[in-house]
């Protein structure tokens, strides 16, 4: 199995290492198993230290990807000097792009009907010859019996050995930590918003405020009910790790 270099931040093994890097080497997987992927942000990584059921299912991730400029400025300040942001919705496009020469199959799991068709409308037209090997749509949480099974179903009998997982942050990662043992092997990617973003339903902030560690400033301004709480209380917490803890 390929491996990919990581380093600690505070305490979290984070991938430390550029897109040339990180997409080859995941492509390189034949998996037999699940392997979990995460892209973390502040917001992940001050859950993992803060909550300690989420901390402990977060362990069973194969990788947790920096998905952060603030965390790629602590993983260079440690040493990692090839660590790039590894963004969800840049690694969708990478892996859509070049897992076309080995068949990769790829599987939606998450957001609307609505939103899938869209998606998958833009991506094919971007990528000819992507395979897409279906998709599922849950309905809004609370999720009724039997939903768990009917996702897994849909997961199985797709033979897609790519899974994007859209269900949001902390549900996506949650969902694949406690259905580990019974996911069919493939490469989950957890992408939050990255489903929105590409299907059109969502603007992304500025190249030039990515770059700076500023999206979530713009995310704030574009959906301040939703986020204005999320993003004050885990950045508080995230300066505070900064000023009383080790990296």
């Amino acid at each position: 199995m390929s491996t990919l270099t990581r380093e600690t931040v505070f305490g979290v093994p984070l991938v430390a290492a550029s897109f040339e890097e990180a997409v080859p080497a995941l492509l390189a997987h034949s998996p037999r198993s699940p392997i979990l992927i995460a892209h973390a942000d502040v917001h992940v990584l001050t859950r993992i230290l803060h909550d300690a059921d989420y901390g402990r299912g977060m362990q069973h991730f194969d990788y947790i990807c920096p998905d952060g400029m603030p965390l790629v400025w602590i993983l260079r300040r440690k040493g990692a000097r090839q660590a790039q942001r590894l963004y969800g919705s840049a690694m969708m496009e990478q892996m859509w792009q070049q897992g076309r020469a080995c068949g990769l199959r790829h599987f939606l799991l998450g957001s609307t009907e609505s939103t899938c068709a869209l998606l998958r409308e833009r991506l094919t037209a971007r990528f000819p010859g992507v395979a897409i090997a279906g998709h599922y749509c849950p309905p809004m949480p609370p999720w009724p019996e039997g939903e768990d099974a009917r996702m897994l179903a849909a997961l199985r009998d797709s033979g897609a050995n790519c899974v994007w997982v859209g269900l949001g942050c902390p549900r996506q990662e949650r969902w694949l930590f406690t259905h580990r043992g019974e996911l069919p092997p493939a490469l989950y990617f957890g992408v939050g918003a990255a489903f929105d973003f590409h299907a059109g339903r969502v603007r992304q902030a500025p190249e030039w405020m990515r770059n700076h560690g500023l999206e979530w400033l713009y995310r704030i301004l574009r959906e301040p009910r939703r986020l204005l709480r999320r993003y004050l209380v885990h950045n508080s917490r995230f300066l505070w790790y900064c000023l009383t803890r080790r990296f």
